[in-house]
Parts: structure tokens; sequence; C-alpha cells
């Protein structure tokens, strides 16, 4: 994900839904120890989009792909997975360039890297063998709602909620984007997008999130991920994690004395009625606030430029991050991945996590993991569950693989 070419190869010179949710007790802020109770082992690791498959895909792609130097950039951020009656749909961005473009009668394209990717196929063979519908994620009519819009030189996302039967927007679809601003590093902030078509059209709702850190020319690269909208234990709140950079009066992420001023893992919420409420069944289509967790408690810290707490400050792992709920352990999982190895943790409460262990090292290049169960809700984990993630070699998106691990909980 980049403002100029997209994240992964970007890597290579860094080396760098509501349905079945259960409701558990309400969260603590008190601090509190937990005991890991799965011990996950890897059985195996496959490929199910070969750099051929993803070529080919990127030729039947709709509206004809407009980058000749990347090419199909696909996935370039986690997937979104939705179970259907036929097979599964993924959601996941083309980090390529997406030039405007007169596409079957309307004008499609935003002149940005990035894109909401949708593809029909299985847990086996994401692509299928339809066309990828490759869409920008558009402005919203209000200019107000997208005021930052026009600053980024990146816009992808693939994290996808379905809204469940019943609430506002029933069957609708809202996708976590990722944002950068361009520049000479690497700054980004979390928004939220929506399709009312089943991701035909994708429309801006506005950002979410933004580092604690300022935006200014100069910054170290530093990297938010793009995860998934994760229900509250009670089911009121979406909550979305992200590592944070607290400020630190300088253009580095590590201050005078050495010390990374970091997280590895933040979280934000807002309510959940609210945020289906204002993007659906409002005549202005818009996100709302959310905010930080900080200090061992909410409504501090915006979570636009808000300071917020670490959730897990000894990790051993850092980077893009991937949370689902296991239901076969009644917990909360963490994937992480900091490019070359995966890290796993587990929370009761969602905001107090054990500390991560060692997965598996699948590099050189191993990023954007996303955890999928196996049953009818494939944001919901058991016993057994899949792992997809980017691979890529040293030549970067030419010779990239989605690969998929099989995770088993003893």
């Amino acid at each position: 994900m980049a403002s100029k070419f997209p994240l992964a190869p970007r890597l290579l010179l860094l080396c760098s839904v509501l349905t079945l949710w259960p409701q558990l007790a309400a969260a603590q802020t008190e601090p509190t120890t937990i005991t890991q109770v799965c011990t996950p082992k890897v059985t195996s690791n496959v490929v199910v989009a070969s750099a051929k498959q993803r070529s080919d895909a990127g030729q039947r792609a709709q509206p004809p792909i407009t980058d000749t130097y990347n090419g199909f950039a696909w996935p370039d951020t986690p997937l979104g997975v939705i179970k259907t009656a036929n097979g599964y749909q993924f959601f996941g961005s083309d980090g390529g360039s997406h030039s405007r473009q007169m596409w079957r009668g309307e004008w499609v394209g935003n002149n940005k890297s990035g894109s909401v990717v949708t593809t029909l196929g299985t847990l086996s063979d994401p692509l299928g063998t339809g066309n990828p519908l490759d869409v920008s994620v558009l402005p919203n009519p209000d200019p107000a709602v997208s005021s930052d819009y026009p600053s980024y030189g990146y816009v992808g996302g693939g994290p996808v909620y379905q809204v469940p039967a019943g609430m506002t927007g029933a069957g609708n679809l809202l996708v976590t984007y990722h944002a950068e601003l361009p520049n000479d590093a690497l700054y980004a902030a979390l928004g939220l997008a929506a399709s009312s078509d089943n991701g035909i059209h994708w429309t801006d709702l506005g950002e979410i999130i933004r580092l604690n850190q300022a935006y200014a020319v100069g910054l170290d690269g530093f990297e938010i991920g793009d995860g998934p909208l994760v229900l509250s234990p009670d089911g009121k709140y979406f909550y979305l994690y992200f590592p944070d950079w607290i400020a630190n009066g300088t253009l580095h992420t590590i201050n005078a004395s050495g010390v990374s001023t970091t997280t590895d893992v933040s979280v934000a919420r807002a309510p959940v009625d609210s945020v289906l409420e204002a993007a659906f069944g409002s005549s202005r289509p818009h996100a709302v606030p959310f905010e930080k967790f900080y200090e061992g408690s909410w409504h501090l810290q915006p979570a636009i430029g808000g300071a917020s707490s670490d959730l897990s400050p000894n990790s051993a792992y850092q980077g893009y991050l991937d949370i689902h709920y296991n239901n076969a352990i009644q917990r909360y999982v963490m994937i992480i991945s900091n490019d070359t190895m995966f890290g796993y943790a587990e929370s009761v409460d969602a905001l107090h996590w054990t500390s991560p262990v060692l997965l598996g090292t699948f590099g050189p290049i191993a990023a954007y993991p996303t955890a999928v169960g196996l049953g009818d809700d494939p944001h919901i984990l058991g016993n057994v569950f899949y792992v997809y993630f980017t691979y890529l070699p040293s030549e970067g998106w030419k010779g990239g693989l989605l690969r998929r691990l099989t995770v088993t909980c003893q």
C-alpha cells in the first residue's frame, strides 16, 4: 500500500456477522493476566493463487487495469471473505494505480493507487474463473465528508462487514480502507467505504482513525495496516485494531533516548447502531467518530489524532493485525505479521491479550494475514481455520502469490 507504488514493493526496499456472535462479559479495564488455551500448529502451507493465476485474472479484470508497471497487484491488503450460496466472495485491494477512464458509459477510476477487488471462488481458489471486479473507492457526494480524500495517493481495502438482517442497511457492505498521504515516507490512515450493490460501487464515508503523530513530510515510514471491524464482547461496538505512533516531537519513531514511541496493538471503537445508521440510514452517508482506548478508559481520546494505549506492549511481533472471534475456544484470536514471521495471541475481553507466540516464519515477504473460519460465517474461527497471506519473492508482484496456512488448535 503506497501512494507511488503498492506497499509490498516498498517493503522489499525497507526489508522489511453479527449473526452468531457471542455475548461475553463486559470488557474489563483493570490489568489482568490470561493464559493461552490454544496451542496453534500450522499443518499445511499451500499456494491458492499462483503468479500466473494472478496475471491471468488481471487480464480479465473489469474495469480494465491501467497500471502497466505493477499490473494486477492483488491482494495488497488483507482479504474480506463472505460465504454465499454458491461459494465464497473475496475482497482485497489491487495496489496498482487506477487511472480515470470511461467504462460502460460511466467514469471509473480515481487516479490513485488501491481499490476494492471482488472475486467469486472457493477457499482453495479465491480468484475463481470469472472476471475480477476492480473498483476504485470514489469520493462522497458531500465534499465535507471526503475532505481528506483529495490528499490521498492510495485508497484501498479488503476487510468487509456485511450488515445482518434486521439492522439498518441489511445486506449492504462496509469496507475498512487504507489511505496514504503521498510524500517521501509512508503516512497512512484508516477510513470506511460503503457499497449498496454488492461491491459494484464503493463510496467514501470518511476517515475514522489517524496516528497520534501528526503528518509531516520527512516522517519515518510507519504501517497502520488495514484490519477488519470486530464486534465487541457485548455486540454494541465495532472495534478496529491498529499500531499507533505516539507523538514524540520528532520525525522519527525512536525518541532521543532511543525508545520506540509506537504501539504494537491499539484499538478504537464506535457504536454499531450509529455506524450503520450514518452509513445506510442517512440522506448524507458518512462515518461517525471513533474513539481510542487510552489508559484504561474510553471517551478520552478521539480516533483522529488522539493518543492510545498499547494492548500488547511486550510483544515480540509488530505489524499487520488480524482479529477474529474463535467460537471453539470462546476467545478472540489475533494474527500478527511483521512481513516475515507470524505471531498468535488470544483475548477474552478483546482488550487484554496473551503474549504473542510464534506461529511460523513464512517470508521473505509475508504480509496481510487474514484468518478465515470454515463454518457458515467465515469471520468466526474454530479448532481448524485458515490464514491467507500475500507472499512476495525478490522480484515483487511479478512473482507474487496468495498462500494459505491451515492452523489447528491443540
